[in-house]
């Protein structure tokens, strides 16, 4: 599916994305955080944070503070990344994403989608959980 967006615009959550598109455009817009706009990479992180991950890390100040954190840091301004499907069920999906830092080291997360059942975003496929980075090894 194309995602229909200005590159200035932050791509909001709709129930035609599906799950890996989701964790791609999450993954992307931090890869690219300061493209096109201070923190942008971040801001379309949030955009598809689940409403029940969004009580847990929200407001958004705090959400991006905890990206900023020793934990996440690494995520932005990544080099590549990678998605796999790991597991999935009804109505979640959990990928596996291989991360390149821009310092050369492989970082494992675990990624974890589900579709809101109700609300403003009902329907939509939104981000539920990423694990803390494992070491997975050195890249090129």
């Amino acid at each position: 599916m194309m995602i229909s967006a200005s590159a200035n615009d932050v791509v909001m959550p709709d129930p035609d994305i599906a799950p890996l598109e989701v964790v791609d455009i999450q993954l992307t817009g931090l890869q690219n955080n300061d493209n096109p706009k201070s923190d942008f990479g971040i801001r379309q992180t949030w955009a598809f944070a689940h409403p029940v991950n969004r009580r847990m890390t929200g407001p958004y100040p705090r959400f991006a503070q905890m990206i900023r954190s020793p934990s996440y840091i690494e995520m932005i301004d990544h080099a590549t990344h990678s998605i796999t499907l790991g597991k999935q069920g009804e109505g979640w999906r959990q990928f596996d994403v291989l991360m390149e830092t821009k310092g050369g080291n492989v970082l494992f997360f675990s990624w974890v989608v589900e579709k809101v059942t109700d609300g403003e975003y009902q329907d939509c496929w939104m981000t539920t959980a990423v694990s803390a980075p494992s070491p997975a090894g050195q890249g090129s």
